[in-house]
């Protein structure tokens, strides 16, 4: 059983205010369980775990027992990327070893579970990246709800990520978002940011190609001149490709991944190169 890393298409940050967002599984890196030496990090995770899941969710003896004698999880989920590595090893670790009533939680129910497992790692977590993870397709997010959706075939059809080279902690770009939007430091956050991010959401779900690219294109036109910090210097100039392609950020931003759409595949792949993976 492989785990595979997640993608939050949209909503990076501003489903902190209020905002729907939308994540996908991205089966091209994953984690999976292996037998080799104990995992000090691991044997921490369950330590923390003992503490605050309870024993009727999780066998937390069965989960001490293998990890000492050498259960561990290998992949190739990159961390500090925006891609869910916590998120991968928590789902790993709660389907392998939840019981039959941590199976059965209803969904708000085990998004709470899986976000307090995460906080391990992050101090805080909202579970969506677990979630992902666990559940392997796509959410519609809001609030504190997270339902699954269908998208249509060929769905991914345009998108890229774009790999920085640069790794960063989210939790301090998140205290910096947080702290300009409430400071009303941002400008028009609503119709530049939110708005447009809804409406990528409506033209996904219903197919809409054309609204799709628009939208996408709006959100990255307001991203970078308000929020220069969050996208690597590098990448300022190749920001904007017109008809060819568009980029936003692909979670917290600041390094990571880029998040691209493409009508001119041609295009995106001359300009980015062996940095590109096509979704």
């Amino acid at each position: 059983m492989t785990y595979p890393a997640k993608i939050l298409l949209f909503g990076e940050h501003i489903i902190l205010c209020g905002s729907r967002g939308l994540a996908v599984p991205y089966p091209r890196f994953t984690i999976q369980w292996a037998q080799e030496k104990p995992d000090s990090r691991l044997l921490g995770l369950c330590h923390y775990l003992r503490t605050c899941v309870p024993a009727h969710l999780l066998d937390h003896d069965r989960l001490a027992t293998e990890l000492q004698q050498g259960a561990r999880l290998d992949g190739n989920i990159p961390t500090g990327y925006g891609l869910g590595s916590s998120g991968a090893v928590c789902a790993a670790v709660f389907d392998r070893y939840a019981t039959t009533a941590g199976k059965s939680l209803n969904m708000r129910s085990l998004r709470g579970t899986l976000a307090t497992m995460e906080r391990h790692f992050h101090g805080e977590s909202s579970g969506t990246d677990p979630l992902v993870c666990y559940l392997q397709q796509p959410l519609l997010l809001q609030g504190g709800d997270a339902g699954a959706v269908q998208l249509a075939q060929g769905w991914q059809r345009g998108f890229f990520l774009v790999d920085t080279g640069v790794t960063r902690s989210a939790s301090d770009l998140i205290w910096r978002f947080t702290q300009a939007v409430d400071g009303g430091l941002v400008p028009d956050i609503r119709s530049g940011w939110m708005e447009p991010n809804e409406r990528a959401i409506t033209a996904l779900l219903n197919g809409d190609r054309n609204a799709l690219y628009g939208a996408f294109s709006e959100i990255s036109v307001y991203q970078l001149p308000n929020f220069p910090y969050l996208v690597p210097v590098e990448f300022h100039d190749l920001w904007n490709g017109g008809q060819a392609y568009r980029l936003k950020l692909c979670g917290a931003g600041g390094g990571g991944m880029l998040l691209g759409l493409a009508q001119d595949e041609a295009r995106a792949e001359a300009i980015f190169g062996d940095r590109l993976y096509w979704l």
